[in-house]
């Protein structure tokens, strides 16, 4: 039977393609399709014609997977996705424009395939895949294209379980790097589950590391990736265009094969991976799947990085809320989602200074002055610093969710207590993009690779602390400079082990286990200060006062300050960021400030160190005088402050409050983060 007996061209391409006397679905497919005749035969282009194909996701690879069907001339199709189009999509996925920014992605795709062929017969599932309507998704398909995110995981295993029962092969492709990889499952290969090892009692981010390791057996894409902007915590990764489109060309090859029956279809546990950066093709098979001893031992060591650690916050990001507003009020779900980007923040030896008070739609900011009474914490200016990094966190969660956030300081502040409040209001055109980088924001104290930062960055961060104002910024680059800044700071440092106020709070904070870390969920976890092996037993050697003060006349200071002069030395540059006043405010609003660039620095991929030994001396000396320090302290201290003034020539450190020195560069990522208190213990 003609397949295309009765199918007549209606709708708004009805009057284009009949001035060029084409009026049916024949007529239509014998000339939009002719180039591919001579790859492809006539009885073929016709078969792909009659095939059903469905498409679960409409993201980076399964938009290219429709398009790059439809171009082969399959025109049934079963299309899911409930996601729309925004603009982190905007690196890869075919249908992310300006036009369609904020729109259905299933809409838009569905809109750009039929105006490729007009003959197109789609059914939509806009609500994506669930256990109501997987089955009629499936039901009579001649294949599955698997365009389901990474970490869709329970879904798409629903789905190949499913497919495989039903008798329907599913192929899946993933954009690695600038490559891609390719695994074919059918109802006689090995099962799903099977190839890549899934069990019951597994964790999710287990699952997932199980998939990306079956997935691409070979993980070429590791020779040039930055793994530190993989977080399987926060369901986040790198990916480009060039990938996702590579892997549409291999999927779709492999759909000609199992739609035409056309030889060379290699299923699992065959798999094949190509990189183009790299000019490899692997290709092999995995007898056991993930199940064999080579693949269980990459699986070992790849959890060590990925999953043995805590999320960088030390807290995974919670839900994102469902619901937002509750009449003209701010959902409770909402304001806690806010205070858990609050209490994300970084504070002085992670002692987490804050207290929070909800009220409707606001949040209410007090300083815990009993948090932390150190030597270092001057009148309260490191806490006040903290508190301003919780205050940024949560009004730029909440213009995430379309709030506005109002910051009202309080009218005094005597030292403890109440110091702003956040105020929401719904106003669905405002947004942030710093938002994910809250849940990735860390302390990274390795060292850093010398080259330098790129120079947009510099630009990048004024604009950001200018969002707050009342702050500047000074940049010290360039090995000299740095190598007379590493001196600087490291005579300063000597400092922290040489008082015994700073040694005895320091230790207090130090957790030497992750058992202890994890119980009091606060200080510093001694694998996260990157001090190695030895320099650990060091530190519970000299605990004590009595032995550190024995082992500073060895000279243990100045050993352990020198870690500190590594540490600049190896960076890309060192910034200051003043303030315009001494006022307490100044440091509130100095404290949003460093917060935004510090954010601003995760989302481009960048470590960060604050270097606050120096600054917090400085404002100490200035405030109180220079009588709070020893003679010895007073003198070394007197001999650094023209040199330190010298290093930054354009702040005014008699008259400008310094919120903080911090170093920056590229490094690699940390393995263990701090943690953080649960929320309700910081809810008044």
């Amino acid at each position: 039977m003609n397949i295309i007996e009765d199918k007549r061209l209606e709708g708004p391409w009805a009057g284009p393609l009949g001035r060029l006397g084409i009026t049916t679905l024949e007529q239509f497919q014998d000339e939009a399709f002719a180039r591919n005749l001579g790859i492809l035969d006539l009885a073929e282009q016709d078969r792909l014609s009659q095939a059903t194909v469905c498409i679960p996701g409409m993201g980076g690879v399964g938009g290219q997977h429709l398009m790059g069907l439809v171009r082969l001339g399959i025109r049934r199709f079963r299309l899911a996705d409930l996601d729309t189009f925004d603009l982190a999509n905007f690196n890869r996925q075919y249908g992310a424009t300006l036009n369609g920014l904020g729109s259905p992605k299933l809409d838009a795709m569905h809109s750009t395939a039929w105006s490729v062929n007009p003959f197109l017969e789609v059914e939509q599932y806009p609500d994506g895949l669930g256990e109501q309507n997987i089955y009629s998704f499936l039901k009579g398909a001649d294949l599955v294209m698997d365009g389901l995110d990474f970490f869709e995981f329970p879904m798409r295993r629903r789905l190949f379980t499913l497919a495989r029962e039903m008798g329907i092969p599913v192929v899946t492709a993933g954009p690695l790097g600038f490559g891609g990889a390719l695994l074919v499952f059918t109802p006689e290969g090995m099962s799903f589950d099977r190839y890549f090892d899934i069990r019951e009692g597994q964790t999710l981010e287990e699952r997932f590391l199980r998939f990306g390791m079956g997935l691409a057996p070979k993980g070429m894409h590791l020779k040039y990736m930055d793994l530190g902007r993989v977080n399987l915590h926060a369901k986040a990764g790198p990916s480009t265009s060039i990938a996702c489109h590579l892997c549409a060309s291999l999927a779709c090859m492999e759909a000609i094969r199992l739609l035409l029956d056309r030889p060379g279809v290699r299923e699992a546990p065959r798999y094949m991976q190509f990189d183009p950066y790299l000019t490899r093709l692997r290709t092999g098979k995995l007898r056991w799947g993930n199940r064999g001893p080579v693949q269980r031992a990459k699986i070992f060591v790849a959890s060590r990085f990925l999953l043995d650690n805590e999320p960088p916050a030390g807290q995974r990001a919670p839900d994102f809320p469902d619901t937002i507003m509750v009449g003209s009020s701010v959902s409770d779900e909402a304001l806690r989602y806010i205070m858990h980007a609050g209490v994300a923040a970084p504070s002085g030896d992670n002692a987490q200074p804050w207290k929070l008070r909800p009220k409707s739609s606001a949040v209410g900011l007090h300083l815990d002055a009993d948090a932390d009474r150190s030597f270092f914490n001057v009148r309260q200016i490191a806490s006040l610093i903290s508190c301003g990094a919780v205050l940024e966190n949560m009004r730029v969660a909440g213009a995430a969710m379309g709030l506005r956030g109002e910051v009202v300081e309080a009218d005094s502040f005597p030292g403890n207590g109440p110091v702003a409040e956040l105020r929401l209001t719904a106003a669905p055109e405002v947004g942030d993009a710093l938002h994910d980088a809250i849940w990735e924001r860390t302390t990274n104290r390795r060292l850093y690779s010398r080259k330098p930062v790129p120079e947009g960055v510099q630009r990048r961060l004024a604009r950001e602390a200018g969002l707050v104002g009342g702050v500047r910024l000074h940049w010290l680059e360039g090995k000299e400079s740095l190598e007379r800044l590493a001196r600087v700071v490291a005579r300063a440092d000597t400092i922290r082990t040489e008082h015994r106020g700073l040694h005895e709070h320091f230790h207090a904070m130090l957790r030497h286990s992750k058992d202890e870390a994890r119980k009091t969920r606060d200080g510093l976890p001694v694998d996260n200060l990157y001090a190695g092996k030895s320099g650990e037993l060091f530190l519970r050697a000299t605990g004590p006062w009595p032995v550190m003060r024995t082992a500073n006349l060895l000279g243990a200071s100045r050993m352990m300050a020198m870690h500190s002069a590594r540490g600049i030395r190896h960076s890309g540059a060192a910034v200051l960021l003043t303030t315009t006043g001494f006022g307490w405010e100044d440091f509130l609003r100095g404290g949003r400030a460093l917060e935004r660039c510090w954010l601003r620095l995760s989302q481009l991929g960048l470590a960060m160190q604050p270097m606050t030994a120096i600054t917090l001396f400085r404002l100490r000396w200035v405030l109180e005088g220079e009588e709070e320090f020893d003679p010895v302290h007073r003198k070394r201290l007197r001999s650094l402050w023209p040199i330190y003034q010298e290093l930054f020539p354009q702040a005014n450190l008699d008259r400008e409050g310094e919120v903080m020195l911090f170093r920056i560069g590229h490094a690699r990522p940390i393995t263990r983060g701090t943690l953080r208190r649960k929320l309700d213990s910081f809810i008044l």
